[in-house]
This record gives structure tokens, sequence and C-alpha cells, in this order.
């Protein structure tokens, strides 16, 4: 009881305005992380969506150009020419989607690993400024 009403002991509380303030700058940078990562996910929703209604309009087209075709080397080269078109309609897709996924990943990696490091440097600076037990 002697410890709680003893002056000395109560200079080794820690600040909790600082650890208030830590928290709360840790909070607001996962909230623009979070936020930036859902950007990024519906950035590739849409691209997604967009790739396929192009994919099937393309196929569509294909389709109906075959159903008109008279002999076989004419399906035939439809069917190169669709397929063609197609892989390189992936392809771009791939990396298109590949650099969203970096945006996700990024943002996503730094909302966990830089919130952690810059309030744990916080932390410790402001721990460091405490006066310590027994010190005069």
């Amino acid at each position: 009881m002697d410890d709680v009403r003893n002056p000395e002991s109560t200079k080794t509380m820690p600040d909790l305005g600082a650890f208030a303030r830590v928290s709360s700058d840790a909070t607001r940078r996962l909230r623009e992380h979070g936020q930036s990562v859902a950007n990024s996910i519906s950035e590739w929703n849409a691209e997604t969506n967009s790739f396929l209604s192009h994919r099937l309009a393309r196929n569509k087209e294909t389709i109906d150009r075959m159903a008109k075709c008279r002999d076989l080397p004419e399906v035939l080269a439809i069917q190169t020419q669709w397929a063609q078109e197609a892989i390189n309609d992936y392809m771009k897709q791939m990396t298109k989607l590949m650099e969203v996924n970096s945006k996700i990943m990024g943002g996503m990696l730094g909302s966990f690993g830089q919130a952690d490091v810059q309030s744990a440097e916080q932390q410790d600076s402001s721990l460091a400024k405490m006066p310590r037990r027994g010190a005069n």
C-alpha cells in the first residue's frame, strides 16, 4: 500500500499519453493501408470483370463468324486467329493483374510491417524517456 501513496513510485508509471499517441498513429496508418488495399482489390475486381466481358464478346464474335463459314480451312483460319488474340489478351491481362497484385501485397505488407516497426520505435523512445526506479 505504501508504494501506491509514495510519490517516487508514481514517477515510474509509464506516460499513458505517449502510448495513446503511438496507438492512435499506428491505428491511423493501419486504416490508411487498409484503404489502399481495399482500393487495389476493387481495381483487381474491375479489371477482371472488364477482361471477362471483353473475352466473352470476342468469343461470341468468333462463334458467329465460324457459323457462317463454308469450309474447314475457313473455320481453321478463324480458330487460329481467335487463339492468337486470346493468348495476347491473357498475357496482357496477366501483366495488369500482377501489377495490381503487387499493390495489394505492398499495401498488406506495409500495413503490418510499417505500423509495427514505427510504433515499436516510438514506444522505445517513449520508454527511454521514463525515469527508472531507483534512479535519482
